[in-house]
């Protein structure tokens, strides 16, 4: 799993190219929380480079999501491929988060 940071705005875009899965969820887990724990306030995941997700990359998601919620911080996903957007609604992940097909979209 490669990760990279980047800033688009008020934005703390975190960029993920490979699979999240049991194995790879650690490393990610690691990361996103070094952002949330300094209480960043807008966090994107952009998973364009994500081709899969398992349900330790949901739960990690939705735990990001409260923690963030608590402090007013919010958490959204951006460049979802179909398959994975098709899995986050099963979940209904897509019920608690924003989903961004692009980076324009971000407000």
């Amino acid at each position: 799993m490669d990760i990279r940071i980047r800033n688009r705005g008020g934005y703390t875009i975190i960029e993920i190219r490979g699979d999240v899965d049991y194995y790879t969820v650690g490393e990610l887990k690691k990361k996103l929380f070094s952002f949330i724990n300094d209480k960043n306030k807008n966090i994107i995941l952009d998973l364009g480079g994500v081709e899969y997700l398992d349900s330790s990359g949901i739960g990690l998601i939705v735990t990001a999501h409260k923690v963030m919620n608590s402090y007013g911080g919010t958490i959204g996903l951006l460049h979802v491929r179909e398959v994975i957007r098709e899995l986050l609604k099963m979940a209904t992940v897509d019920t608690l988060l924003p989903i961004y097909a692009s980076e324009q979209e971000l407000k």
